[in-house]
């Protein structure tokens, strides 16, 4: 009897602890399949060939060495169910939603979604989507996420918010820092990149003081809320 070349499994996409076991078994995610599982659920398509190498398949975005980072003011850690409020409610704010693509606010179904595909999505190397945490008492302070739409370039995305009982303390700043560090040093990443809204001044300061540098304007890059375009000013931060 032959030995089949390619082998598939097709899991649900909220099942992470599914997924790493098939990625323990050598497999490699390869899309989407939509509504191909149960009650027509999307489900991730993996994949296995008779000529890959032994061992687990590689992971693009590992996980956080200890589970966390910290600088001992903050911790940044993957999403948990009892961060999602707080998300939301950042979500939800008019300041943040102006900046948010699309500018609205998400509907509570959505973010809910977010929370149950963030862990496969993390495994997949699509995003590390996590939360900003005080570190003195465990609060959620905010969220942060690496994006990986550049894996030839080595190049990510970052995106981050805070709460405003925590702004003007110095916690974006921070969190883009460890982000940042292990993105070089874990990801092996040589850029990272983050875009803001032209007249965000308070945004472009926070990644400047992270040693991010101005490299570009995007002209009508963002949707702006109620309709039109908005400038984005990019910056990077380069692994020298």
């Amino acid at each position: 009897m032959t030995t089949p070349y390619r082998s598939e499994i097709r899991l649900p996409l909220d099942d992470p602890a599914a997924q790493r076991d098939v990625i323990a078994l050598g497999y490699r995610r390869e899309g989407i399949a939509r509504g191909a599982g149960p009650e027509r659920q999307d489900m991730s398509v993996w994949a296995r060939l008779a000529d890959d190498p032994e061992g687990p398949a590689p992971r693009v975005l590992p996980d956080l060495p200890g589970g966390e980072l910290t600088d001992g003011v903050v911790r940044v850690r993957p999403l948990r169910p009892e961060d999602l409020e707080g998300w939301y409610q950042l979500r939800s704010l008019p300041e943040v939603v102006a900046t948010s693509v699309p500018p609205e606010a998400p509907p509570r179904a959505e973010v809910e979604r977010l929370f149950a595909y963030a862990e496969g999505r993390w495994l997949a190397g699509e995003a590390a989507a996590m939360s900003i945490v005080d570190a003195r008492s465990g609060s959620f302070a905010g969220q942060i996420a690496l994006y990986y739409f550049q894996p030839h370039h080595r190049e990510g995305m970052l995106g981050y918010g805070v709460l405003p009982a925590f702004r003007g303390r110095g916690y974006a700043r921070r969190a883009v820092e460890l982000v940042t560090r292990w993105a070089f040093n874990e990801v092996r990443l040589r850029r990272v990149v983050a875009g803001t809204a032209a007249d965000n001044i308070g945004s472009q300061k926070t990644l400047q003081r992270a040693g991010f540098e101005v490299e570009a304007r995007q002209i009508g890059m963002l949707p702006a809320p109620g309709g039109g375009r908005i400038d984005s000013v990019l910056y990077v931060r380069r692994r020298l």
